[in-house]
């Protein structure tokens, strides 16, 4: 499986996989590896090559595809939604979804409303590598790892903590204490091999000691450059902007995990004015 690659639209992060499980998490990504530049074609997908992709552990074969079904039954409520006022338009991602258990096999096809999520990607996408996302546990770390995947070449991403727990499908009973630890403990334990130096800074609303914001912020990926076009060509090539931006604080050590000073929030504020300077320009 080395080497296998998902790769989507970014929107597709805006869709939370709800109730979703680490095996299902990874079955659903196993056929996004396979459907991509596809277009809307149906695609036979082995049992024996759907359990390798997503490293599937189980051996019994009824509980294979009673875990192909869970899948399906979820994707269904997995709607991609169109806004244009108050109007709107949903769909789903998948359409053609037929499990042959005597022959052993998968049939899929991708909405044609949706094709361009898996389709023809020239920006703004997601890409990660398929067997890293099967070795990490759990859940809120499979999705936390494609989160941050969006943001590999800039180091940086802010989340409101309303828009977090829905993100990663964190129950709403939990209070800040339960998101400590069922879910922050278990990102920074998990993805800290996978994003270098990765740090949490919890930022408190401005009245009251509520947690309002989350940043992560880790080393950034190094782009890479294919041999049609050298690094040298894309950087002085003049329609070429690298639009994306890494501050220089996120080198600072100084900054603990769950301290944010007044230092952090000058070198912030510079960051942000100078990006927006510069995306305007």
């Amino acid at each position: 499986m080395t080497g296998e690659t998902v790769v989507y639209k970014n929107e597709l992060n805006l869709v939370p996989l709800r109730d979703f499980t680490s095996t299902e998490i990874n079955l659903f990504f196993s056929m996004c590896n396979k459907l991509k530049e596809k277009d809307t074609d149906e695609l036979k997908i082995p049992f024996v090559e759907l359990k390798h992709l997503s490293s599937y552990e189980q051996t019994e074969k009824k509980r294979f595809i009673n875990d192909l079904k869970r899948i399906y039954d979820k994707v269904l409520n997995l709607t991609y939604t169109e806004y244009s006022g108050l109007s709107f338009k949903k769909f789903v991602l998948f359409t053609a979804y037929e499990v042959n258990a005597d022959d052993e096999y998968l049939t899929i096809s991708v909405n044609d409303k949706l094709k361009n999520i898996l389709n023809e990607l020239t920006g703004d996408f997601t890409k990660f590598e398929l067997e890293e996302l099967t070795h990490i546990k759990s859940t809120y770390s499979k999705n936390m790892y494609r989160l941050l995947k969006q943001y590999r070449h800039t180091g940086y991403y802010k989340i409101h903590i309303d828009d977090f727990r829905e993100r990663l499908d964190v129950p709403k009973s939990y209070r800040m204490t339960n998101v400590n630890t069922s879910v922050l403990k278990p990102i920074i334990k998990e993805l800290s091999p996978l994003f270098e130096n990765l740090k949490i800074n919890k930022i408190k609303a401005k009245k009251g000691r509520k947690i309002e914001w989350l940043e992560f912020v880790f080393s950034p990926e190094r782009r890479t450059f294919s041999k049609k076009q050298p690094q040298s060509v894309k950087e002085t090539n003049k329609g070429y902007r690298n639009r994306e931006k890494t501050p220089e604080w996120i080198f600072d050590d100084s900054y603990s995990e769950d301290v944010v000073d007044d230092k952090l929030d000058s070198d912030r504020k510079a960051f942000l004015d100078q990006l927006k300077q510069d995306w305007e320009d």
